[in-house]
């Protein structure tokens, strides 16, 4: 069934972000020509406006034009309202997760695994020269220098790691609930 949406007020939700049609199309999930076909014709299926409505957060029905529903219907298809459109399905949520959020989630994964290594790779290299002090294989100044340099180099690791993380939350539109 096809939908007729306000096509001017998704070009406007699109340009306020600085979005290109692909890039809008990469984000929804949907190809680059039914985007410009929806933005040319104001004519989208269900599918395609709840890909839409979730990329700019908001409610299918405010993509909708007044006269929502086309004239030509499939024959023996039931005509949905806009309640049973805009009802809110966590399974369809869940399914309808752009591949870009996967995606976000993936790099936000695989951040976590660096950073911790790099966490395990400083405690071990504290390990290293505190036993060495210990065993007085190294003196006081060797000893505050290797311990200082270490401890510098984890402070840095950790503010890059909580920049690129906000970075990657910002870039892919993530909230806090990725752990």
């Amino acid at each position: 069934m096809q939908l007729k949406i306000n096509a001017n007020k998704l070009k406007q939700l699109r340009e306020s972000r600085c979005w290109s049609q692909q890039q809008l199309a990469d984000m929804s999930g949907l190809s680059l020509r039914t985007v410009q076909r929806i933005e040319a014709k104001s004519v989208a299926s269900q599918e395609s406006v709840k890909c839409l409505g979730a990329v700019f957060d908001i409610g299918i029905t405010d993509l909708f034009a007044d006269d929502a529903f086309t004239d030509n219907p499939a024959p023996d298809s039931p005509q949905p309202d806009k309640e049973a459109l805009s009802a809110p399905s966590s399974i369809e949520n869940d399914q309808n997760e752009s591949p870009r959020t996967e995606q976000g989630k993936l790099e936000i994964r695989k951040l976590h695994i660096a950073f911790w290594i790099v966490l395990a790779s400083h405690l071990f290299g504290f390990y290293g020269i505190f036993s060495a002090f210990g065993e007085q294989r190294i003196d006081e100044s060797t000893f505050q220098l290797l311990k200082n340099t270490v401890s510098i180099a984890l402070v840095i690791s950790a503010i890059v790691y909580f920049f690129k993380h906000n970075r990657l939350k910002k870039k892919y539109g993530l909230g806090s609930s990725l752990l």
